[in-house]
């Protein structure tokens, strides 16, 4: 009997990997093919037995380099395109040490690495995440506030990383704290997947005209011009905003299509605009899920040339 076993393994959790395997053979599943994201087994109940995994990804010499570990006792599995080396031992009861780093250059050399490439990626991320939640804070959006958190959690996974790389490790059996890896993996991908859906649900509603002189319009909301539709999809905040150039000023309104009620109002007037020729009005509002209008009124006549966006 086979079967293959699905699990990712950081750099730092190497010997969880090890105790893993070690739990395997004892339940009769022996190691024949490890790999990145999956390992294969093959059930066979007469043997038990100890592994290791070696770390070099600059061998010279791979025939001597398997026969020095066979010379020890260990028989060669396989290896990953990266580096990693699986060998193993028949299980003694008399307790012999089955550890194969104590002297290891390569992985003194490979903790270290990873510590000064995590420890860059945690300024990294920590300084995206104080960036986005200036973002959010300033203008705050749903799909903002998810990549600011999937951002710290992977800040705080890197950190665990990090440490347990400074620290000894070895793979005696006990009881170790949650593996980092697809926990890393998952939120990443959740983060990112929600990030991008909740953008793509989100309604890019702008609408512009290009200059023409346009009639009065009543100061009465009843009598507003329809501008356009909004279609919200979920609750968040939106930014509302008018930007360009009207002959004299007018009043823009948000309003509920379900309700008739008036969600937000801008007043546009050039004269405030610098140079006298255009004008930027913005708006922060929250939105509930639903259909909206945009009307504009309270307009004395004359030229128009503007830019509307609700998003």
């Amino acid at each position: 009997n086979y079967k293959r076993v699905w699990n990712v393994y950081a750099a730092w959790d190497y010997t969880r990997e090890i105790e893993d395997l070690n739990k395997m053979s004892d339940k009769g599943w022996q190691l024949i093919k490890g790999g990145l994201f999956s390992n294969r087994y093959k059930k066979n109940d007469s043997l038990r037995y100890r592994y290791q995994i070696d770390f070099n990804p600059k061998i010279e010499d791979m025939g001597r380099y398997i026969e020095t570990f066979r010379e020890q006792g260990w028989e060669y599995v396989n290896s990953t395109f990266n580096g990693w080396h699986y060998f193993r031992k028949l299980y003694d009861k008399t307790g012999e040490d089955y550890e194969i780093y104590n002297d290891s250059q390569s992985l003194k050399e490979m903790q270290a690495k990873w510590q000064k490439m995590g420890t860059g990626a945690i300024v990294a991320v920590t300084l995206l995440a104080v960036l986005e939640l200036i973002f959010t804070i300033r203008w705050p959006r749903l799909y903002s506030a998810v990549l600011t958190l999937t951002l710290i959690i992977e800040a705080f996974v890197i950190s665990r990383g990090v440490f347990i790389l400074r620290n000894t490790q070895r793979a005696d059996g006990h009881k170790r704290s949650w593996n980092g890896a697809p926990a890393f993996m998952i939120v990443l991908l959740l983060g990112m997947v929600s990030t991008l859906v909740l953008m793509g649900l989100r309604n890019n509603n702008r609408f512009n005209t290009k200059s023409e002189v346009c009639s009065p319009i009543s100061s009465n909301i009843a009598d507003a011009v329809d501008w356009g539709d909004v279609k919200v999809t979920y609750p968040d905040f939106y930014s509302f905003e008018v930007s360009g150039y009207t002959g004299s000023p007018m009043t823009w309104a948000v309003v509920n299509a379900q309700t008739g009620e008036v969600v937000s109002l801008i007043r546009t007037d050039s004269s405030k605009a610098k140079d006298g020729k255009k004008f930027e009005e913005k708006h922060k509002i929250l939105l509930k899920r639903g259909n909206y209008k945009l009307y504009g009124y309270d307009f004395a006549g004359g030229e128009i040339d503007l830019h509307v966006s609700l998003d």
